[in-house]
């Protein structure tokens, strides 16, 4: 996805604005009389960009003076990008209405909307790719300002597979974050959320053991999702060899890696689970139907 016209034309005439008050006080370019960037040296307009990153009071002078007589509504977009986010990202994916850009450092997944183009045509054709550039809160969305420092690498199997684990843990904590104008805070349920990923394999039990302790630790209550998700992603091998079998399609419960019970219906199930285990393991059961294909 990428800005409309109208929003486009609405950014730049703000962005350069500013930019062309910045150089005003702190000369980059010499000999500009007007607010056009259009055809200026790119490395001296992030030159007075970065004077801005650097000095966000520069934003604050510029409401304050409004030398181009903007509306408050205008005012307040400028004023917004006091809240950008800088520095490298992963783009780990492009979805239908924004780009995943995963920070390198704080794991927060952004999703980023395309500024003139859409973002998979102007960056590298390989996901994750490595990016530096600044994003900026633009009338509630996030876009990228205009440049982008490409890192020419291409990563292996195991980093691949690092940068989607730290993706799943960012949405899990964040959320995919869409807005730069509040506050970023961890979401309701993010710690189940985080459970559920680390349970979710046994390579994730064996490469995040330190995480679900610490996290079972601090919430004994997450126990029973802990037991829940170990049954789960053990029914699937179970799954898998009651196929071999040839096992007829029933109903089962399966505490970790031991069927405890099954039957022809949900219901039966359940009955049994609940005659065999104590009140306080209930709850830890996965049930879960097989179907011989």
């Amino acid at each position: 996805m990428i800005l409309s016209t109208e929003d486009k034309d609405l950014f730049f005439r703000l962005n350069w604005s500013l930019l062309f008050y910045v150089n005003k006080k702190y000369p980059v370019i010499n000999g500009i009389n007007s607010p056009d960037f259009k055809n200026q040296d790119l490395n001296k307009v992030l030159e007075i960009h970065e004077k801005i990153f650097a000095n966000t009071e520069l934003i604050d002078s510029f409401v304050a003076e409004n030398p181009f007589n903007f509306i408050q509504d205008e005012l307040d977009i400028i004023k917004s990008w006091k809240n950008f986010v800088k520095g490298r990202f992963f783009i780990v994916s492009h979805l239908k209405n924004h780009s995943i850009f995963l920070t390198d450092d704080e794991q927060k997944a952004y999703g980023v909307v395309g500024l003139i183009d859409e973002i998979k045509d102007i960056t590298p054709p390989y996901l994750p790719s490595l990016v530096e550039t600044v994003l900026l809160p633009f009338k509630g969305r996030i876009i990228h300002y205009g440049l982008f420092q490409f890192h020419n690498i291409r990563f292996g199997s195991g980093i691949k597979k690092d940068i989607q684990a730290k993706y799943q843990i960012a949405k899990s904590k964040f959320g995919i974050i869409l807005s730069l104008d509040t506050p970023i805070s961890e979401t309701e349920g993010s710690d189940e959320e985080l459970l559920r990923f680390y349970a979710k394999s046994e390579a994730n039990w064996v490469q995040f053991r330190d995480e679900i302790r610490q996290l079972l630790r601090e919430n004994p209550l997450l126990y029973n999702i802990y037991y829940r998700e170990i049954g789960k992603s053990n029914s699937r091998r179970v799954k898998k060899r009651l196929s071999e079998i040839g096992l007829a399609s029933r109903w089962f419960a399966i505490f970790e890696d031991i069927i405890i019970a099954s039957g022809q219906t949900e219901q039966e199930v359940k009955a049994q689970v609940d005659s065999l285990l104590p009140e306080t393991k209930i709850n830890c059961v996965h049930i879960f139907r097989y179907v011989l294909k």
